[in-house]
């Protein structure tokens, strides 16, 4: 593999190996300047649940579908180098987030052109999502690099023949992303579908013993995932992984509801952290590239017709919406197709000159999308996944002010990343769940983002201000206000 590695690097043009490695480097310092901002809540709740307890407890338990398997393991490995450090349980996703680009960029070059690979490459690199789910420490991005990963192999299968080591290369990436996440059927299913598309339209019945071996390669993957999840299996049951609250099939009209507002939610963050008219932008050339390849010909099969059908049959099957990171894995296409819009404009007559400056283009592209982002701090922004900036300023005064008989309340999503900070700072986490009976005094924990309010807390009995009050603010941290309310005389 790496003589494989070294041969397809050298033959690669100068120009476009010195942008590729000025776009990786740029995509780094994207991925890195967010590993130390505050845990979110879901990965709050990864850590607490499952990558702080012993091996045991973390590939056995599936309370909630947070445990990404795979990616459990891997950051119980990488928390031994930093103790449970915010940046050393995101370090596996930062690995496979900065991985990303230079496979989004093989990935074009494998598909489409050179320069489509190059310009999504540099999108990639500075996509929000993509860098903010690359300094997570959840396994999202293990899903996105295992895509682009099945799609090389795919690629490779069709152009050169199927061989045991490639089925064998297709069926560990992709059990290693149902290992992940269940979630992986989707890219999975497209990129399967993709491939049996490709090999019908381009030979016929003679691609028979090729769809076999595809065949055995996804039995192989499932094989790995079934492996991979048998301790929970064993101790939960298949309806922990197929029948949970978040997962379980919805009613019909509950379905329609919540789909397409998902979809544009994750559509819209796609454009991030570009302004908005470079967004629309941005967009229609995305659309552009999509129009031109939404078929099925004999010089090809379009990737993005095969996500979409697979996608939408898998909809169908489940009737859940899932959340709008499900998608995430469809970014890296989104870039490479504004790269194939890039492409043909370029080779137009008038432009000729330009398209020999791709590498260069592409290149200052990059750092221009991960300058602003840093600039604007879009990752620390959004809100996906349970933002709580707060939550350590607020641990650090509970360790040194908390008494006997306080009762901390804070509600989602501020509670997880308090009660990761609450124990890194050496703080009493049993005081979020004192007993009532020997509460005397509530230490209230509001969240601005989320409109979050002392008349909030009140209306929906998060305080008991039968028994306790006045609430009297004690504290304001960054982007979160704490109250107390002391027992009142006379009540028990």
């Amino acid at each position: 593999m790496i003589a494989a590695l070294r041969a397809w690097w050298e033959g690669e043009d100068a120009a476009a190996r010195g942008a590729l490695v000025l776009i990786v480097l740029a995509a780094a310092v994207a991925r890195a300047a967010s590993l130390g901002q505050p845990m979110r809540y879901d990965e709050s709740v990864t850590f607490l649940y499952f990558i702080g307890r012993p091996w045991g407890t973390a590939i056995s338990s599936y309370q909630f579908p947070n445990n990404h398997l795979l990616y459990t393991v891997a950051a119980k490995l990488t928390s031994l180098l930093g103790g449970g450090a915010a940046w050393a349980l995101r370090l596996p996703a930062f690995v496979a987030g900065v991985a990303i680009v230079p496979l989004t960029y093989a990935v074009g070059r494998a598909l489409f052109t050179r320069a489509s690979g190059l310009i999504g490459a540099a999108l990639a690199a500075g996509s929000t999502p993509l860098i903010l789910y690359s300094a997570n420490a959840r396994g999202y991005a293990f899903v996105v690099a295992a895509y682009l990963g099945l799609l090389l192999i795919a690629a490779r299968i069709r152009d050169a023949g199927a061989t045991r080591r490639r089925w064998i290369a297709f069926a560990l990436v992709g059990g290693a992303g149902l290992a992940t996440i269940p979630v992986m059927l989707y890219p999975l299913g497209a990129v399967a579908l993709w491939l049996a598309l490709a090999l019908v339209v381009e030979r016929g019945a003679a691609a028979g013993p090729t769809l076999a071996g595809l065949a055995a390669a996804l039995a192989g993957a499932g094989l790995v995932a079934l492996v991979a999840y048998a301790p929970i299996l064993g101790a939960n049951g298949l309806a922990a992984l197929t029948a949970n609250k978040f997962v379980a099939a919805s009613s019909w009209p509950h379905f329609y509801r919540e789909l397409l507002p998902g979809i544009a939610d994750a559509l819209a963050s796609w454009g991030q952290p570009f302004p908005l008219p470079v967004a629309v932008l941005l967009a229609l050339a995305a659309a552009a590239g999509a129009a031109g390849s939404m078929r099925i010909t004999r010089e090809g099969v379009s990737v993005l017709l095969a996500a979409y059908v697979w996608s939408a049959a898998l909809l169908i099957a489940t009737h859940r919406a899932p959340f709008p990171r499900t998608w995430l894995w469809l970014v890296p296409v989104a870039a490479l197709l504004v790269g194939v819009a890039g492409d043909r404009v370029l080779r137009l007559p008038w432009l000729s000159r330009a398209a020999s400056h791709v590498p260069a283009i592409s290149a200052a592209a990059a750092l221009a999308a991960v300058a602003w982002g840093i600039e604007t701090h879009a990752v620390a922004r959004s809100l996906d996944t349970g933002v709580f900036q707060g939550a350590h300023d607020v641990a650090q005064a509970l360790a040194t002010r908390a008494q006997r008989g306080d009762r901390v309340l804070a509600w989602i999503p501020s509670n997880a990343p308090l009660q990761y900070y609450m124990l890194r700072a050496g703080a009493d986490t049993s005081l979020l769940s004192t007993p009532d009976s020997a509460t005397t005094r509530e230490i209230i924990v509001l969240n601005e983002n989320y409109g979050q309010s002392v008349p909030w807390a009140v209306a929906v009995g998060m305080v008991d201000t039968a028994r306790f009050g006045p609430i009297a603010p004690a504290m304001h941290a960054r982007d979160g206000d704490v109250y107390v309310a002391e027992l009142k005389a006379g009540h028990p």
